[in-house]
C-alpha cells in the first residue's frame, strides 16, 4: 500500500482497492465501521504502486482543474408524485430518468434489508425508488468502480452520484474522461459512523417495536412539510407502529448535524467549494424562501450547480419537466455553508462514540445535555467579561 492517505485523511473513496491488478487489497471496517484499505494478502503485492496513484487524496490532485465557470439554479420536478417521494425538489430523479430512458445505468446509495448503505446500480425506471432518499451513513462502494469502467467500454451510459471524495475518487481510478460517464455529488456535511448507524436503527427498533427492525426508514420525510427545514424522521415498522420526530429532535440526526460522529477526514475536507470535479452538484436549496419565494411551496426545492458543458447537456435535457431559476452562485450558500465549509468534530466525539457504540443512548443523551449546559455556561460568562471590560 504504497503512497495511500493516512488514517486521519483516508475518505474511504475505494479508488486503491479497485485499481490494485493483483487484488490484493479489500475494504475493512475500523471499530466506528468506517472503511479503510487493509492488505488481505501481502505475498501478492507486487509494490506497483497504483493504490498510491488514485488516491485522490495523496496524490495531492486538484480537486478541480476547471476554470470557473459553475452556474446555480433553484429547481422542482413538475411532477407532484416524483417531487413528493424525493428528499428536496426531485432533481436527482429526473436526471436519474433522463440516464435510464437512454439504456443507461445509475450508481447511487441504498438500504438492504438490515439497513446497511452500499452502492448499487439500477436500469429500470420502476427500481429508482431503492436509489432516493437520504441516507445519513458512509455507504459501502465495494467494486463498484470497477464495474462501472467495464459498462462505460461497452458505450453504457452511467450516472454516478456519490459524496464529492467518491466523486473524485471514481475519477481518479478511470484516469481518463469518458463521454457517457455523467457525475453528481451533492452538498455533504460528513459522513456519519455506519456502525452507530446500525446501533441506533436497533435501538430505535427496541424501543419502539420489540426490536423487530423497520420495514422502512425516510430520513427526510414532507409530510410535515419541507420550507424552513420542517422535514421529519420516520421509521414505519411491518405492524403498523410508526416513530417520527422532527429533524432538529431526533437523537442520531442531532449528532450527525452537531458534528459528534463523522469521519475523521470530514474534518479537513479538500473537496469543498463551488466549483468541483463533479458535472453536477445538488442538495436542498435551503433558504430558497428568502431568495425566491415563489421557488418555494413547502413541498421540497432543489439546489443545482451546474459545473461542466456534459453536465449542462444532462440538465438541459430536463428543460420541459422541471421549473427552473438561475440564481447567484453566492446565494446557493446563505443556508448551506457545507458546500464551502468542512464539519469540525465536538470536542466530545470520543465520548459519544464510546457510548453509542455501546448501544448506551441514554448516557449520549446525557453528553448532549452537559454538553450544552457547559456551552450556555461558556456564553453567559464571555458575555459576563465583555460587559465588564466596556465599562
Amino acid at each position: 500500500m504504497l503512497g495511500l492517505a493516512s488514517y486521519n485523511k483516508c475518505t474511504g473513496c475505494s479508488a486503491c482497492i479497485n485499481i490494485c491488478p493483483m487484488k490484493c487489497l479489500i475494504m475493512k471496517a475500523d471499530e466506528y465501521g468506517f472503511l479503510y484499505p487493509s492488505l488481505q494478502h501481502p505475498n501478492l503485492c507486487v509494490k506497483c504502486g497504483m493504490c498510491g496513484k488514485v488516491c485522490p487524496v495523496s496524490s495531492n490532485k486538484k480537486k478541480c482543474e476547471k476554470e470557473e465557470t459553475t452556474k446555480a439554479y433553484a429547481v422542482y420536478s413538475k411532477d407532484v408524485s416524483l417531487r413528493e417521494a424525493s428528499t428536496s425538489g426531485g432533481a436527482f430523479a429526473e436526471l436519474a430518468l433522463e440516464i435510464l430512458k437512454n439504456g443507461g445505468a445509475v450508481y447511487g446509495a441504498a438500504y438492504d434489508n438490515q439497513f446497511y448503505i452500499s452502492h448499487i446500480y439500477i436500469e429500470k425506471v420502476e427500481d429508482l425508488n431503492w436509489l432516493c432518499g437520504a441516507k445519513y451513513a458512509q455507504s459501502d462502494l465495494g467494486y463498484s468502480f470497477r464495474e462501472i469502467k467495464e459498462k462505460l467500454e461497452l458505450g453504457q451510459q452511467i450516472l454516478f452520484v456519490g459524496t464529492p471524495c467518491q466523486v473524485a475518487g471514481l475519477k481518479a481510478f478511470l484516469q481518463k474522461d469518458f463521454e457517457g460517464l455523467y457525475t453528481v455529488d451533492f452538498v455533504c456535511h460528513g459522513v456519519p459512523s455506519p456502525a452507530i448507524w446500525k446501533n441506533y436503527v436497533e435501538y430505535r427498533a427496541k424501543i419502539d417495536n420489540a426490536g423487530q427492525l423497520p420495514k422502512k426508514i425516510n430520513l427526510r420525510s414532507k409530510h410535515t412539510g419541507w420550507s424552513h427545514y420542517q422535514y421529519s424522521n420516520v421509521y414505519q415498522y411491518y405492524n403498523g407502529v410508526t416513530y417520527s420526530a422532527k429533524g432538529g429532535t431526533d437523537l442520531y440526526m442531532r449528532l450527525f448535524v452537531g458534528d459528534y460522529i463523522n469521519r475523521n477526514s470530514c474534518a479537513k475536507c479538500r473537496f469543498k467549494g463551488y466549483n468541483r470535479i463533479s458535472d453536477i452538484t445538488l442538495g436542498d436549496f435551503w433558504g430558497i424562501w428568502d431568495i425566491a419565494p415563489e421557488m418555494d411551496d413547502n413541498r421540497g426545492t432543489s439546489l443545482v450547480l451546474v459545473h461542466s458543458e456534459k453536465g449542462e447537456k444532462l440538465f438541459s435535457a430536463l428543460n420541459d419537466r422541471i421549473q427552473c431559476k438561475k440564481v447567484v452562485l453566492e446565494q446557493a450558500a446563505t443556508q448551506n455553508s457545507s458546500l464551502l465549509y468542512s464539519s469540525r468534530a465536538k470536542l466530545q466525539r470520543d465520548e459519544v462514540f464510546c457510548a453509542a457504540l455501546s448501544g448506551d443512548f441514554e448516557a449520549v443523551e446525557n453528553i448532549l445535555k452537559t454538553s450544552r449546559q457547559k456551552t450556555i455556561f461558556l456564553k453567559r460568562m464571555l458575555e459576563k467579561i465583555r460587559r465588564i471590560i466596556k465599562r
